[in-house]
C-alpha cells in the first residue's frame, strides 16, 4: 500500500517537469499559503520569498494580516503548502496539424512544501519585512524603497496587525507545460496563434514556449 506521505508532492507528468523549480518561485512570488486546522483547510494569498539561512537551509518567508482568521491557526511544526502560479492559457486543438489531439491548457506553476514556524517577535517580523520588501523592490526601477523610508511611527503602528511565518522547505516542485510533447511545427502554430490572440497570458506563454525550446536545444547540443 502506498504511504500517503510519499505521495505528498506535486503531480507532474515527466515531460513537463521544470528543471529549475526555484526560478519559478522567484519569478512569481505572489502565491497561496495553504494549511489545515481541525481538518479545515485555510488559504491566504501573500507574497512569499525563498531565503537561504547561514546553515544552508532553504526557507520560505512571508506574512499575513493578523485579523485574518488563518493567522490564528498557524502553529509551530505545522505542515504547509505554498502554491505559485505563473502564466496560463487555453490551447485549442484546432492549432495542431501534425499530431491531432484534444484541447488543453499550457501553464507554469510551482509548489513548496515544508514545516511552518509562526513569527511573532517584533524584530524577527521586521527582518522578514525587510527581506520581502528588498526582494519586491528589486524588480522595480532602481529607486528602491526601504522600510526605513516609512513615515515615522507607521511601521510600529502596523506591526501588531501582521503575523509572519517561516517555512523550512522540504520539497520544491514545478511544472512547465508548454506543448513540449508536440512537434516543432505544431509548437510554432501554437505560438503564432497565441501571439495573434494577444492577451497578456497568451503572450507570456508564447514567450516561455520560445525560451524553453531555445534552452532545451542548447542542452541537447552540450
Amino acid at each position: 500500500m502506498t504511504n500517503i506521505h510519499d505521495t505528498w508532492k506535486m503531480y507532474i507528468p515527466k515531460p513537463y517537469m521544470a528543471p529549475e523549480p526555484v526560478s519559478i518561485v522567484h519569478a512569481y512570488p505572489f502565491g497561496q499559503l495553504v494549511t489545515t486546522r481541525d481538518d479545515l483547510p485555510f488559504a491566504t494569498s501573500a507574497p512569499m520569498y525563498l531565503q537561504e539561512t547561514p546553515s544552508g537551509e532553504m526557507q520560505l518567508i512571508g506574512h499575513m494580516a493578523r485579523h485574518n482568521p488563518h493567522a490564528a491557526t498557524l502553529h509551530s511544526g505545522q505542515k504547509a503548502l505554498a502554491i505559485f502560479h505563473g502564466p496560463d492559457t487555453y490551447v485549442s486543438a484546432s492549432w495542431y496539424r501534425d499530431q491531432r489531439t484534444v484541447p488543453t491548457w499550457n501553464y507554469i506553476a510551482a509548489q513548496v512544501r515544508g514545516v511552518l514556524e509562526p513569527v511573532d517577535d517584533d524584530e524577527d517580523q521586521l527582518d522578514i519585512m525587510r527581506v520581502t520588501i528588498a526582494q519586491s523592490e528589486a524588480i522595480g526601477d532602481g529607486n528602491a524603497w526601504k522600510l526605513e523610508d516609512a513615515p515615522e511611527g507607521k511601521v510600529e503602528t502596523l506591526l501588531p496587525h501582521i503575523r509572519s511565518f517561516r517555512i523550512s522547505v522540504t520539497r520544491i516542485d514545478a511544472v512547465t507545460k508548454l506543448s513540449q510533447t508536440q512537434s516543432v511545427a505544431d509548437q510554432d502554430r501554437v505560438i503564432s496563434a497565441l501571439e495573434k490572440r494577444g492577451s497578456i497570458q497568451d503572450r507570456e506563454i508564447a514567450r516561455n514556449m520560445r525560451a524553453y525550446r531555445t534552452d532545451h536545444q542548447a542542452q541537447v547540443r552540450k
